[in-house]
């Protein structure tokens, strides 16, 4: 008896089942524009489209997002549509949407929508530190470091740390640079968490911006160890040879700090090393019959020196960062290293009101 050929029934199962899941996918984009069509109120819309969100595809999620954002705003719920307008910015860059199953007056409503926001939203391309063409080690602590920020609209700004507004003003569109004075975060090492607040209309974003500070040390030059040097101090009220009171204090006096450096050889030289060919550096010259001959190099040195400036490579930029200085201490000269990372920790978006600025 000849056996029956099967393989076909489990194929045929499968892709049954494997259109059965694209259909439920896609369930949600023909439930959403019968909603639409149905004149159903655009706060039960909302309550749907929030219903099937976590179950989308990233795709999908950018596109709901922003249709979240516009029906909340539709029953004027600007707390709920400026935190999904928000979502749909920060975490979706504010790109890969699709309206084509909806009715047509709702999508053009809903690309006027798009282009408003796209032209106002407060969106941070980047931020991260500029560095200089010519960074060098310093002998001493930093002043400040700068910050880069590129941004997509033009937004007033607050820089807030501890509690405090260390920076505010305007933001341009493009990339501009913040100033941030570096000395209170390299004390020591740990997390210092900023919040960079920024306005557009009255839509407030207050994203957390985290500086990790990692700092080491290296002892260049120790100091020799010193006895501690005490003091006492009596102070007596006699009346004639009577004793009527006393008192005593002791003081613990610090040592100064001393440096053990190389010996000097006791010889000045105003004019740095003695000229290889021992003459007086006073007396060393040029003769006046080769004085355009060397007036035409220093010439020529020069525009060399200025072409070479020119071709300096612009300022980088970047997220994490190397402070090299040095420091005086206790222990001696120290070498002091400070790894600086910046992080972005998350956002909020807040309707703007005169408590909240």
């Amino acid at each position: 008896m000849k056996k029956a050929n099967k393989p076909f029934l489990p194929i045929f199962a499968a892709l049954f089942v494997l259109s059965g899941i694209k259909g439920l996918a896609q369930d949600w984009t023909q439930d959403l524009a019968s909603l639409f069509l149905e004149n159903v109120s655009s706060a039960e819309i909302a309550s749907f489209l929030e219903a099937k969100f976590d179950s989308l595809n990233p795709e999908e999620k950018a596109t709901a997002s922003l249709i979240l954002a516009f029906l909340w705003q539709k029953d004027n719920d600007l707390p709920h549509s400026y935190s999904w307008l928000a979502r749909f910015f920060e975490d979706f860059r504010g790109e890969g949407v699709f309206f084509d199953f909806l009715p047509r007056s709702i999508q053009n409503e809903l690309w006027s929508f798009l282009r408003k926001w796209q032209s106002r939203y407060p969106l941070v391309n980047d931020l991260a530190f500029l560095i200089p063409a010519e960074a060098t080690a310093s002998i001493s602590p930093p002043d400040s470091v700068v910050l880069a920020i590129q941004m997509a609209n033009s937004a007033y700004f607050k820089l807030i740390f501890e509690n405090e507004t260390i920076k505010a003003g305007l933001l341009q569109k493009g990339l501009n640079t913040l100033s941030l004075e570096i000395s209170p975060l390299i004390r020591q090492s740990g997390p210092k968490n900023f919040f960079l607040e920024l306005k557009a209309d009255d839509l407030l974003i207050r994203r957390e911006i985290s500086i990790n500070v990692n700092l080491t040390s290296e002892i260049l030059l120790s100091s020799a160890p010193q006895a501690d040097i005490t003091r006492i101090y009596r102070v007596s009220l006699l009346l004639g040879n009577k004793l009527l009171a006393q008192s005593q204090s002791t003081f613990k006096l610090t040592p100064p700090i001393q440096i053990t450096l190389p010996p000097a050889d006791g010889r000045f030289s105003p004019y740095g090393p003695v000229h290889p060919s021992g003459r007086d550096p006073q007396t060393i010259g040029v003769s006046i019959l080769t004085l355009p001959m060397v007036i035409a190099d220093l010439i020529k040195e020069f525009k060399a020196k200025k072409e070479e400036k020119e071709k300096t490579a612009a300022p980088e930029i970047r997220r994490e960062i190397t402070l090299i200085y040095l420091n005086q201490t206790q222990r001696g000269l120290e070498k002091m290293t400070a790894d600086l990372k910046l992080e972005f920790k998350g956002y909020q978006a807040k309707v703007f009101s005169l408590s909240s600025s």
